[in-house]
């Protein structure tokens, strides 16, 4: 009894070392995922996604053929497999038509993506998907609304992604010939800080990017390795904000 009590004490805290590893340790310290978890949380993240994609295509009652392209362009930017492809395609296809509502799966989504990140690139390729015919509906435009509030985005930094993914075009108006040059606001935004934020402020919510944003602490937090490139654009436009904010 004594043997095997010891032998379960052992699994025991074989598990306990390895959820600490996996869930705190790791994320912490910017641990590189094993190649089977990383499968496993892109696998996650599409059953999570899809639902979004499909509900918000099928606002306006039918999803129609530049939304399917703004869906396969997603896919070549997540370098699916073949393999990954047809089960994304699958969920997509059977979320469209089922019963539950879009704010269901945004809660979802929210709930079990503990990323800012995350959060913020999945907002950008929801509002793609909502862009993709040329207009944002009034439907759409509510269901970004929501889905930004349940992320816990900013509403400043929603409506700068808004502006820079979807352009002035899916507002029905013409594109201008030059972008506007973000306002302190819309900089302070891109770093989660409110208008009212001090220089002091500025230096740590950058250093704090900083560290959210390292390739192997996304990964190891769940970021799909193919989406790195969306989370360096997001750095970069933040050491852009930053540049303009501390050089006022």
């Amino acid at each position: 009894m004594g043997c095997l009590g010891s032998i379960l004490q052992f699994f025991f805290w074989l598990i306990v070392v390895n959820f600490a590893w996996n869930f705190l340790i790791a994320p912490l310290v910017g641990a590189k995922p094993s190649p089977q978890r990383t499968a496993t949380n892109k696998t996650r993240f599409l059953r999570l996604l899809m639902p979004l994609l499909a509900k918000i295509a099928k606002a306006d009652g039918r999803v129609s053929e530049h939304e399917i392209d703004r869906v396969e362009s997603i896919f070549r930017t997540l370098e699916l497999s073949p393999e990954e492809r047809r089960y994304a395609a699958q969920i997509f296809s059977e979320s469209k038509d089922t019963p539950e509502e879009f704010d269901a799966a945004a809660a979802a989504f929210a709930m079990n993506v503990s990323s800012f990140e995350l959060r913020t690139i999945t907002f950008q390729f929801l509002v793609l998907v909502a862009s993709a015919d040329g207009t944002v509906s009034a439907a759409e435009r509510a269901m970004l609304i929501r889905a930004a509030t349940r992320f816990r985005i900013p509403p400043q930094l929603a409506e700068q992604i808004f502006a820079q993914m979807a352009g002035s075009r899916a507002r029905g108006g013409a594109r201008p010939s030059r972008p506007e040059a973000p306002s302190r606001a819309q900089d302070l935004a891109l770093l989660g800080l409110p208008a009212n934020a001090s220089d002091d402020d500025i230096r740590k919510a950058y250093r704090k990017k900083v560290k959210e944003l390292h390739p192997d602490r996304l990964q190891a937090q769940g970021l799909p390795e193919a989406m790195l490139k969306q989370a360096s654009e997001r750095m970069a436009a933040i050491n852009a904000a930053y540049a303009r904010l501390i050089d006022k």
